[in-house]
């Protein structure tokens, strides 16, 4: 998830709930993305997974129509992302799936309600703030589920959780406290052991890289965030489905013997595997937030040659019983 997270778990279950309210939801939804980018804000969120527990600052502005983040890790060795120069008009594929935006697409690609239920929970305070509870169950063993907290005056996220198919949490993020004065005066102050990585957005209007590999399976309702080629990692192609996003990465095997296997860091995994790719040997790499099982479907798809104009990956049906965890 791109949104901060949530709140103590207590074994949720869609019979709690009185109705399912997707239109509703994805008001919400959209609301928040529009709110994640256009407005200013800082605060300070904490971060929880596998027992671990960070604490951030975060500081995001927007001037003269372009974002302009900061984010802090105040325990821990001392790190800072800073992006810069995103226009607040370009919107990812992952906020045009949220806002109900994304060109309709042939096959099992309906929205994000074809894949989620969603029930909207009383009502609670995060950091000092009233915060509308939105619960969201997958309707597939495919994807994740989440909770999140939306401010109901500034609909921006204050908390969140992701949480697997045996009702599991495997992160959660919460605002202790947060400001909508952007004040950035301590952006500047960096120590001199400080770790900073500083990055440009991808322009918006950037095309996308021909490939001449392709990933004939995704779970129905993700599509193409587009195709890139990195320097000294290789060939990546980028799928969302608007709640969670997932990359495929390829690259030439230039070891006889490979790492493969799978990494698991809260809600995103790592799985790596080796392929016969055109008579050559090649790792692929799939990292994301989506389950491990999920992962390994998508990296065993993978085909020489590219894909169709027009073309999307096959939808998987899921089964009465689900996939495996």
């Amino acid at each position: 998830m791109t949104a901060f997270v949530v709140l103590p778990f207590v074994g949720i279950s869609p019979v709690v709930f009185a109705a399912e309210k997707p239109d509703q939801a994805i008001g919400l939804l959209s609301s928040m993305s529009k709110s994640l980018r256009e407005r200013d804000y800082r605060g300070l969120f904490t971060y929880e997974y596998g027992g671990a527990l960070q604490t951030l600052r975060v500081t995001h502005r927007v001037m003269d129509g372009d974002e302009y983040e900061h984010l802090e890790y105040l325990n821990g060795p001392s790190r800072r992302i800073e992006r810069s120069g995103r226009s607040t008009e370009c919107l990812s594929p992952a906020d045009q799936v949220m806002r109900g935006l994304f060109p309709a697409l042939e096959g099992d690609y309906h929205g994000l309600g074809q894949h989620y239920r969603f029930y909207i929970r009383d009502e609670e305070r995060i950091a000092g703030r009233a915060a509308n509870v939105l619960q969201i169950v997958p309707r597939d063993d495919y994807r994740y589920g989440y909770t999140l907290s939306i401010d109901k005056e500034t609909f921006l996220p204050l908390a969140s959780m992701t949480f697997n198919a045996n009702r599991q949490v495997l992160e959660r993020l919460q605002f202790a406290d947060i400001d909508l004065i952007s004040d950035d005066s301590w952006v500047d102050v960096v120590g001199p052991t400080t770790d900073v990585n500083r990055s440009v957005w991808r322009a918006c209007d950037r095309e996308s890289d021909d490939m001449e590999w392709r990933v004939a399976w995704v779970p129905s309702g993700f599509v193409s965030a587009g195709n890139y080629r990195m320097q000294d990692v290789g060939e990546v192609q980028l799928f969302t489905d608007g709640l969670s996003a997932f990359s495929v990465f390829l690259s030439p095997m230039t070891k006889e013997v490979a790492a493969q296997g799978k990494a698991q860091r809260g809600a995103t995994v790592a799985y790596m595997q080796q392929h016969m790719l055109n008579s050559a040997p090649y790792t692929v790499t799939v990292v994301g937030e989506i389950p491990a099982r999920t992962a390994q479907r998508i990296a065993n798809s993978l085909h020489w040659g590219p894909a169709l104009t027009g073309e999307t990956p096959d939808a998987g049906k899921v089964p009465e019983s689900g996939p495996a965890r």
